[in-house]
């Protein structure tokens, strides 16, 4: 009697850890993030819809997924985060550079087709005569320029020689852009609708400069850890995204999102002056027009 109760227990635990095992395969991959960047305050939906459409597109070989936001956290915190291991994100979407993303794999497909890699400035009102007698490359290094110390362009615009004042917070550069402290804050084109929208509010006389348009490359990219796990979800976010780009889909989706706030800037009326960006460890895939914005 106690062999037969013995053998029904085997044959029990045999059928739970074969159903276990079942659901293992085939549970949804999961995709954890933080839902923004909390020095900004705002919520990039837009990277997470491009996300989640390449993961439709490969639905089929990879099976079903799970995307799971998180409250917005630091910058900082989500590049930290992610080289960790047990980290609570599994994807992050930012501009990185080699010494601030060990432990991290980019897909090199960048989300917003490098639309930050062109820089607006915001400006006091009445400063837009002083801009427009800017033409040159040494022009630019005369003026203050306005971000945090832990953003990717204050360091690029740092080793280019320019003049950099660090601000504290991000909504303490549209007060310290009034008081004079400097004289331009650069915003990327993805971003500088809202900025000027959001900075009016907390000060007076805030303009959008008409003249320049500063440019280089700055690529948006999904980040995933360097691990087993990381490298499988970056290999369906990769496999996604180049469907999305071979079809054009994703430069539909960057039109239609920034088609309005584009034309509001005007920048093919702009002069351009080029920077370069150091930071870059040169597998940017920087020859292939398709993936990225050009005015």
């Amino acid at each position: 009697m106690t062999r037969r109760i013995f053998a029904c227990l085997m044959i029990v635990a045999a059928w739970c850890g074969a159903s276990s095992a079942a659901e293992t395969v085939s549970s949804p991959m999961t995709f954890t993030y933080y839902d923004g960047q909390a020095e900004l305050g705002l919520v990039k939906r837009f990277h997470w819809q491009v996300l989640k459409t390449a993961l439709e597109r490969t639905r089929g070989a990879y099976g079903d997924f799970r995307m799971v936001p998180l409250p917005p956290a630091p910058i900082s915190r989500q590049r930290y985060e992610l080289s960790q291991p047990n980290s609570p994100i599994t994807v992050a979407a930012f501009s990185g550079s080699p010494d601030r993303t060990a432990g991290m794999v980019p897909v090199r497909i960048p989300v917003e087709q490098g639309l930050q890699s062109y820089r607006v400035l915001l400006i006091r009102e009445g400063d837009q005569g002083r801009f427009d007698r800017v033409s040159s490359f040494d022009d630019l290094k005369a003026l203050r320029f306005g971000l945090l110390p832990g953003w990717t362009d204050a360091r690029v615009m740092r080793l280019n020689g320019m003049k950099l004042v660090e601000g504290q917070n991000y909504e303490g550069l549209f007060r310290m852009l009034a008081a004079g402290r400097f004289d331009a804050f650069s915003r990327g084109c993805a971003e500088v609708m809202d900025d000027f929208n959001r900075g009016r509010e907390l000060i007076q006389g805030l303009a959008i400069e008409k003249h320049l348009l500063l440019h280089y490359p700055l690529p948006i990219y999904f980040w995933f850890s360097d691990d087993a796990e990381g490298r499988r979800r970056a290999g369906r976010v990769q496999a996604g995204l180049t469907a999305m780009v071979e079809d054009g889909s994703l430069a539909s989706m960057v039109q239609k999102r920034y088609r309005a706030d584009l034309a509001e800037l005007k920048l093919s009326g702009r002069r351009v002056l080029e920077l370069s960006n150091p930071l870059l460890d040169g597998q940017d895939q920087l020859d292939d027009g398709r993936l990225w914005f050009h005015p």
